[in-house]
């Protein structure tokens, strides 16, 4: 029975927290890692800063603002409270994501 992947990001990545987050989705048959972030090495491949990701079909890394994060069904959030807590969020509007906040 195929079982749908769901899709997630890790705002981040390139952090060792990030990086342990994707070492552990990475992992999980029913994740699909679909948006990395890590704004100091926009651009990269994840494996660029952290080797053992070598061979892993992962996306390249971005910039959180950049990011489109509207088909995502999870976010992680790697980052320190400080940086944490300047990310810009919305409350989704839409009746589905009723109660749920989302980043822009």
């Amino acid at each position: 029975m195929a079982t749908e992947k769901i899709k997630v990001g890790v705002i981040g990545a390139a952090g060792y927290t990030g990086a342990d987050a994707v070492r552990l989705l990475a992992g999980h048959e029913r994740v699909e890692i679909a948006a990395l972030t890590a704004d100091t090495q926009a651009g990269q491949p994840l494996e660029a800063v952290f080797p053992q990701f070598g061979g892993h079909d992962l996306p390249p890394l971005t910039r959180t603002e950049e990011t489109d994060w509207t088909n995502m069904q999870a976010v992680i959030c790697a980052l320190p409270h400080a940086v944490a807590q300047d990310l810009p969020l919305r409350n989704s509007s839409s009746e589905e994501d009723k109660g749920s906040a989302c980043l822009y």
